[in-house]
């Protein structure tokens, strides 16, 4: 049953409710639709988080058609609220992106994997050496996901 459907229904048995028990009980499961069909805005320091984070992607050769880039939005919000999540990073930060994502958590690792092997590939080495300093280098190669989500979840903190 749509959402559309559910609604007219709810309204429907408001309206043919013959019982102030039947009204009460249609009139509450139109509350509950109509609450979680309208849409609400983050909180203003949210959306500012999200900024900042999607901005840093951005800068550092992060595409914003890649599913990686959405996953990696997600992971840094939290991490970024929450600087123990980057020690679960498997048990906690995975599984919670995957979740809103409906998806697995090994292929919310593998996107964002992909995601960093895209900027370090691509990405301003300059802009690189700005956010990751003196760990980036040809021999090293690219920082491992939980490196990268901790390093700019920090940068995220310290500009939001």
């Amino acid at each position: 049953m749509s959402n559309l459907e559910m609604k007219v229904d709810a309204l429907m048995r408001l309206c043919t409710a013959e019982t102030e028990e039947g009204r009460a009980e249609a009139m509450a499961t139109c509350r509950g639709i109509l609450d979680n069909s309208i849409p609400t805005a983050p909180p203003v320091a949210q959306r500012n988080v999200d900024a900042t984070i999607r901005r840093v992607l951005l800068d550092l050769g992060v595409p914003d058609h890649i599913l990686g880039q959405r996953y990696l939005v997600a992971a840094l919000t939290l991490a970024a609220n929450d600087f123990t999540a980057v020690d679960k990073i498997t048990s906690y930060l995975y599984p919670t992106v995957a979740e809103q994502y409906n998806t697995t958590g090994s292929r919310v690792e593998r996107a964002i994997r992909h995601a960093i092997e895209i900027a370090w590939d691509r990405g301003d080495l300059e802009i690189l050496q700005v956010y990751f300093g003196n760990t980036v280098s040809a021999t090293k190669g690219k920082p491992t996901n939980s490196e990268f989500i901790a390093r700019i979840s920090n940068v995220v903190r310290a500009q939001a």
